[in-house]
């Protein structure tokens, strides 16, 4: 992934469109690292941020501020 995309706001509709294939994937990293003790803080806080986009589900074009809004409350 290129560097440029991940400052583009134009991207972040891209993004919430398809969060739905990496949630369960974040929660399977959090498993994996709470197995040995290591935290799982990080993956946990993608997964809640990938169900904020839960119903954006390949909704590839919404409009950047409705991506945002959708973040700010779980819909």
């Amino acid at each position: 992934m290129p560097s440029q995309i991940l400052s583009d706001p134009d991207y972040l509709p891209s993004v919430a469109a398809r969060a739905w294939r990496w949630g369960s994937e974040m929660l399977e990293v959090a498993d994996t690292l709470r197995a040995p003790g290591l935290p799982t803080e990080m993956a946990e806080a993608a997964a809640s941020v990938m169900a904020h986009w839960e119903k954006d589900k390949d909704q590839y074009e919404l409009a950047v501020s409705d991506v945002l809004e959708h973040l700010r409350h779980r819909l």
